[in-house]
């Protein structure tokens, strides 16, 4: 087994600090408390109300706006200071990872101990970073207007840059390792591996649209919505497809199983590869236990706990099919002839 340098440690605290930052960004969610800084203070932000004079006018803010006025109106100090604590914690994560992703990337630049096609990489990173940041605060702006709820498009490019860094990272330390690409036919395999990174990208952003529209509370029955299969036609009728939380949860409740079957596909295509049928394996197992957890989820009303487990799980699975297309690429010995995956001609014909 080989020793993890310092950059790989880095990088992993990375990764770890920006799944903190999600789960403490769906708590924020479920808890209503993403609209209760109603400033961005990028400095002065760092320091929260201390003293009853500044929290006092910290609450007087958010009265002026439109979530205390339509939503939490009569809401006492306490219950307030409930609220700001997630959006502060949230905002002070996001500031203390630009600072453990800052300083050790300059003593690592200027003590030479980065190649360019590493730096590189890590400009990217940082790029991806200053970019969440600022649609951390877009998001927000758009819920602090007569309609006090921040756009579930916001929400889905917040969050989907957040994996996106993750899976950035992610692939940045596994090809650090050193292997070649693969010279083996594996494109059938490497093919359905991306497809079924996009359908599971493609269920992230819905269940992004479903959190940002409060729609998983529509029907809470499975696997009917109310007394039938499909939404009833006036509701499907009701909103544009994009804007109407019932057919968004109808398709995100669906498209799981399709995500689903795609794992159960590479399984079958990966036959020849233990090394790679191995992750395929806990890819399943894991998607299993998240369509349980997702039905779960529905039918208890979203409980908070649960929620944010649902979304924990997602990144797993994400970066399981990461390293699982790494695998595909760059297999572990090139050396050892093994059976060929069947070309995409003798699967679908010629």
């Amino acid at each position: 087994m080989s020793k993890v340098s310092n950059i790989e440690l880095w990088l992993w605290l990375g990764i770890l600090l920006i799944v903190l930052m999600i789960v403490v960004g769906g708590i924020t969610r479920l808890t209503g408390s993403g609209l209760s800084i109603v400033e961005w203070n990028v400095i002065s932000g760092t320091i929260p109300p201390i003293t009853e004079t500044q929290w006092q006018q910290a609450f007087d803010q958010y009265k002026q706006f439109p979530q205390y006025k339509k939503l939490n109106y009569g809401m006492d100090m306490a219950q307030f200071k409930q609220i700001f604590f997630w959006e502060y914690i949230h905002r002070l994560l996001g500031r203390f990872i630009g600072l453990v992703f800052l300083l050790p990337f300059l003593y690592f630049y200027f003590t030479r101990k980065l190649s360019k096609s590493l730096t590189k990489k890590l400009l990217v990173i940082f790029a991806l970073g200053a970019l969440q940041g600022f649609m951390g605060w877009y998001m927000v702006k758009s819920g602090l207007n007569d309609n006090p709820h921040v756009s579930h498009f916001r929400l889905a490019i917040h969050q989907g840059l957040a994996l996106l860094l993750i899976v950035s990272i992610f692939w940045t330390i596994l090809t650090m390792g050193g292997r070649k690409p693969s010279g083996n036919n594996r494109s059938l395999l490497l093919i359905l591996s991306y497809l079924s990174l996009v359908l599971l990208s493609f269920q992230i952003v819905l269940g992004a649209f479903v959190a940002g529209l409060k729609a998983g509370f529509s029907y809470i029955n499975f696997p009917f919505m109310g007394d039938s299969f499909f939404p009833s036609a006036i509701v499907m009728k009701s909103e544009p497809y994009f804007y109407n939380g019932v057919m968004l949860q109808f398709t995100h409740r669906w498209v799981a199983f399709v995500v689903f079957f795609s794992f159960l596909w590479i399984l079958k295509i990966a036959k020849p590869y233990p090394e790679v049928r191995k992750y395929i394996r806990i890819l399943i197992v894991i998607g299993i236990m998240q369509i349980v957890l997702g039905i779960s989820t529905l039918m208890l009303q979203v409980p908070l706990a649960l929620g944010v487990i649902h979304q924990f799980i997602a990144i797993i699975l994400l970066m399981l099919l990461i390293k699982i297309i790494y695998e595909v690429r760059y297999p572990i010995d090139l050396s050892n002839k093994i059976k060929e995956v069947p070309s995409v001609n003798q699967v679908f014909g010629s």
